[in-house]
């Protein structure tokens, strides 16, 4: 094994933190499972962002979907 090592905002620790919690799964197997799949070009099928129905049927109206995607999606707020 090597260790790779890099620096996360606050920010992004906690989203990371939140992710494998979710998901009952430690940060480090987490990590490891992103960069295999962003390596080889996967994508989570069951991810509401590729499953779920649109987060907006709003066409042509404005409204917060380009803000406030994640919360639509996931539950989760920004």
């Amino acid at each position: 094994m090597r260790v790779v090592q890099t620096t996360l905002t606050e920010e992004e620790h906690k989203l990371l933190e939140d992710y494998a919690r979710r998901r009952s799964k430690s940060i480090k197997e987490v990590v490891r499972e992103a960069v295999r799949d962003a390596v080889e070009g996967k994508v989570i099928p069951e991810d509401p962002i590729f499953s779920g129905p649109p987060a907006s049927g709003k066409t042509g109206k404005h409204d917060a979907g380009s803000v406030e995607h994640d919360l639509y999606l996931y539950g989760a707020t920004p």
